[in-house]
């Protein structure tokens, strides 16, 4: 006999992974909550790390990643401290789109929002499609100060 889906089975996991992903979510907080970011990305980022499963980096304008959700080793088999200060080509290799990265930068370049598909390297060398929506980010005098990659492993 199956039993219906209770409101409680839905707050109790949404409060688990809450838990799961609490340190995330407060630093991710912190920094929309700050002031540090007037304009953020349009989009929930707590609901993008609970809900979605998407993984999050944040780098700074000079795109040196300053956050990575714990989830990322799940995705590439990277730790979040093993990432920290380096640049997301870290992730790109030789079978990495030309064409990928050149859609990349050209929306950094515009400081435009940008979804898109690449061919990454985990830590292990094999391959993985990553969907990656990204978000530029200024403060309040409407300079560039972060990006936002809310990112996922895709099959193509």
């Amino acid at each position: 006999m199956s039993h219906p889906l209770l409101c409680w089975d839905i707050i109790l996991e949404g409060r688990s992974r809450r838990e799961e992903f609490s340190k995330d979510i407060s630093y991710l907080n912190h920094l929309q909550e700050s002031g540090y970011w007037k304009y953020s990305p349009g989009r929930s980022l707590d609901n993008a790390l609970v809900w979605e499963n998407k993984t999050i980096l944040v780098t700074t304008a000079d795109l040196k990643i300053l956050f990575a959700s714990k989830n990322i080793e799940r995705m590439n088999g990277y730790q979040p401290w093993e990432v920290i200060g380096k640049s997301p080509k870290l992730f790109q290799g030789p079978a990495t789109q030309l064409s990928s990265r050149l859609m990349i930068r050209n929306a950094l370049t515009e400081m435009k929002p940008f979804n898109c598909t690449i061919l990454n390297y985990r830590k292990d060398g094999t391959l993985y499609n990553c969907l990656i929506e990204g978000y530029p980010v200024a403060n309040e005098a409407g300079r560039l100060t972060n990006y936002v990659a809310i990112e996922e492993e895709i099959d193509l």
